[in-house]
């Protein structure tokens, strides 16, 4: 399976729609505050970060500002939805030492055999990274995802910045927006992996833990 947002025939303008409704959720309900607060303990390196898979450019952006950990930010993005994000694919990129690469809640998008390739090249360079994930394949979070796509957007969708109008006519009118959005989240579900399964696939000296806070529950893989 893959995301419809995955395929390049996906229409632009609703892979954006997309985008910019994962990066209003998952900032507005403060899901990636205890990664956030994780950093804060670390010591400040001011290494840049070069974020993957950035979607809308959230919630990179406000890790990038409030954590306070990193020099400076880069967006990229296999289908960039502005000017902003660098056109890149993860998959076919050299990395660099000297860099932290991060990439938030994407890395189910690939392959077992691409997520292994794209760490153990990232190792490999000398560079750093963390890859957060927020869904783990279980029962619970294709409800939670269905209460987020199908309920809750059908509320906050007149909110999402920037303001469109053929959002809201493919959400109200002709919900393909709802529809899309809530397809691709549960296959994301299906597709995820769980704690005890990144550690079983991935190779030796790369971390994987979890970061716990109230109902926050994130899958962190960190190379150092």
């Amino acid at each position: 399976m893959k995301e419809l947002e995955d395929y390049a025939w996906f229409p632009a303008v609703f892979r954006r729609f997309q985008m910019d409704f994962i990066g209003y959720v998952v900032t507005k309900f403060n899901f990636y505050d205890v990664f956030i607060q994780h950093l804060q303990k670390k010591e400040n390196t001011s290494m840049p970060m070069f974020d993957l898979c950035s979607g809308s450019g959230e919630p990179a952006l406000t890790i990038f500002k409030e954590s306070a950990r990193f020099s400076s930010l880069t967006l990229s993005d296999k289908f960039p939805s502005s000017s902003t994000i660098q056109e890149l694919d993860v998959l076919n990129m050299s990395f660099e030492k000297g860099q932290c690469y991060t990439m938030f809640n994407a890395l189910h998008h690939f392959t077992d055999e691409e997520k292994i390739s794209i760490l153990t090249n990232i190792k490999a360079s000398g560079a750093k990274a963390y890859f957060v994930e927020i869904l783990e394949p279980n029962f619970l979070f294709i409800l939670k995802v269905c209460a987020l796509t199908l309920v809750l957007n059908l509320f906050i969708t007149p909110f999402i910045r920037p303001f469109s109008l053929s959002r809201l006519f493919f959400t109200y009118i002709i919900p393909i927006n709802l529809i899309s959005i809530t397809y691709d989240g549960v296959v994301s579900v299906l597709k995820s992996r769980s704690l005890k399964q990144y550690q079983q696939i991935l190779p030796a000296g790369i971390d994987v833990y979890h970061l716990k806070k109230r109902l926050s529950s994130l899958v962190v893989i960190e190379v150092k």
